[in-house]
């Protein structure tokens, strides 16, 4: 099964491209499932059919469904949630407040995730298409796993045997019930289902992520951040999408300035990522819903010469691991471009290394060769980050 997941910042078309993909792929005979996990669901808006948290039959070929975090945030993490309530309504006696704050930023949409998973273990389809919420949510979904690793690796050993050793006198002292061993059976198998996601989503000859934009200035540096994150965690960006384009005729006048600014903007998208397979679509007259219209638009985005849009593109890693036989040392390089050196960080922790891209921070599992040796340096130059390990 290929999982093709589309993301872009808000408002660029991005479930729009991802409808038109889908209904490319089911033309050509691939049993295509398209699925929405953004929270403000437009997906059924596009299709003009109403969608629920069941697949719902577009044609042929074609299902469409759109993600109730809700659902499946019980459904995967129900008995941490009732245990938590229980201690809740013990100490206040409100149900109905508990079962308010029960409600976790973030865990409703990471189980919305593990939707993809339960597709892909089916194995009922050929195609799944990933229609993601706006870019800043998705990568912190996708980061989701690898901080969880730490959870289940170091925090949850540690508060097992303390409630082991402990529970039964601390539920005595406080009223507090000594946490289930279901409690904890929940959390490890919801965190073997989030690796075993993540290896999915990690092998770029099953996934494709697929960034969306515009051609304005704005929204191509937001691309060019997105594409540098993606690689940080080593996801493969093997297409982008240009939507939108202004037709000449649509910017002469009182738009004549659009024209100059767009030309520049195409002009950066072909040296940034010059790396993806790039697609174009231009503005059309219409709003693009409705399978008629969606399939005229995939239509001009996959020509003769790229008519498949399941292919995979590209497959270069993001990361190189190598032996100078010089000094002994290991060099770690790792591809992150439009960044400089003041925008890194980068720290060893035991076996674990934390980068730092800007705000936002992964901290992997290094090999072998390169875990048990300290670091030595690291350098940034022409789009690359180098370190050296003694």
């Amino acid at each position: 099964m290929r999982i093709l997941m589309y993301t872009g910042k808000g408002g660029v078309g991005k479930t729009g491209i991802a409808a038109a993909t889908a209904a490319r792929t089911a033309a050509l005979g691939y049993r295509t499932i398209i699925m929405s996990t953004d929270q403000a669901h437009s997906l059924g808006d596009v299709f003009e059919k109403a969608l629920g948290a069941d697949p719902v039959r577009i044609t042929d070929n074609l299902d469409a469904l759109e993600v109730d975090p809700a659902v499946e945030s019980d459904r995967a993490w129900g008995s941490l949630k009732e245990y938590l309530r229980q201690i809740m309504e013990e100490k206040s006696g409100a149900s109905l407040a508990a079962e308010e704050a029960l409600v976790f930023p973030g865990l409703e949409e990471l189980s919305s995730l593990l939707r993809i998973l339960d597709l892909y273990e089916a194995a009922t389809y050929d195609l799944l298409v990933v229609d993601c919420s706006p870019t800043g949510e998705t990568l912190s979904l996708l980061r989701y796993p690898e901080q969880l690793r730490v959870l289940t690796d170091k925090v949850l050993p540690m508060v097992r045997s303390v409630t082991s050793a402990l529970g039964g006198l601390i539920s005595r002292a406080t009223t507090v019930p000594k946490p289930r061993d279901a409690v904890f059976a929940e959390l490890d198998a919801v965190v073997r289902r989030l690796h075993s996601l993540q290896k999915i989503l990690s092998d770029r000859k099953t996934t494709s992520l697929r960034i969306v934009m515009t051609p304005e200035s704005i929204v191509v540096r937001e691309a060019e951040r997105c594409l540098a994150w993606l690689n940080a965690f080593d996801f493969g960006v093997d297409a982008v999408y240009v939507n939108r384009i202004y037709p000449d005729s649509a910017v002469e006048g009182y738009f004549e300035g659009w024209a100059s600014l767009q030309k520049e903007s195409l002009r950066r998208i072909e040296e940034s990522f010059a790396g993806q397979e790039r697609f174009y679509l231009p503005l059309l007259d219409r709003e693009l819903r409705g399978l008629p219209l969606l399939t005229q638009a995939a239509s001009i985005l996959y020509d003769e010469k790229r008519p498949d849009p399941a292919a995979i593109f590209h497959t270069d890693q993001s990361y190189t691991t190598v032996r100078n036989m010089e000094d002994g040392t290991w060099v770690m390089t790792v591809r992150l471009p439009y960044m400089t050196a003041a925008d890194l960080s980068v720290v060893k922790e035991g076996d674990d290394l934390i980068l730092g891209v800007r705000n936002e921070r992964r901290r992997f599992r290094l090999t072998e060769q390169c875990g048990r040796r300290n670091l030595k340096a690291w350098s940034y130059e022409n789009d690359l980050l180098h370190i050296t390990f003694e």
